[in-house]
């Protein structure tokens, strides 16, 4: 019987979804809401030592693959009930967004 330890994940090329929430939470908190153009502005400034080489090449739809992760994390946030969904294009945390610790 061969017993080997499982194979290990290469790292990820791209930056961890995880870690786009905590990076929108504490801007939405100083900014109350912006537009998305402003708001991926405020995010790649946040998360400039963050993202990689491959986080800034474009998806095969022609999108800055970082900025489609930021839109998931959105999409996510507005599904959490931490972020209103009704403004589209306008980033805004709820209430329960708000009290998020991050």
């Amino acid at each position: 019987m061969r017993t080997s330890a499982p194979a290990s994940r290469p790292p990820s090329r791209v930056t961890d979804q995880a870690a786009f929430r905590p990076h929108i939470v504490r801007i939405l908190k100083a900014e109350g809401s912006l537009e998305t153009e402003d708001m991926l502005l405020e995010l790649e400034m946040a998360m400039e030592d963050d993202l990689r080489e491959r986080d800034r090449q474009p998806t095969p739809t022609g999108e800055v693959r970082w900025h489609q992760s930021a839109r998931t994390a959105r999409k996510e946030m507005i599904d959490a009930g931490l972020m209103a969904g009704g403004k589209p294009g306008v980033w805004e945390l709820t209430d329960a967004g708000r009290a998020t610790a991050y």
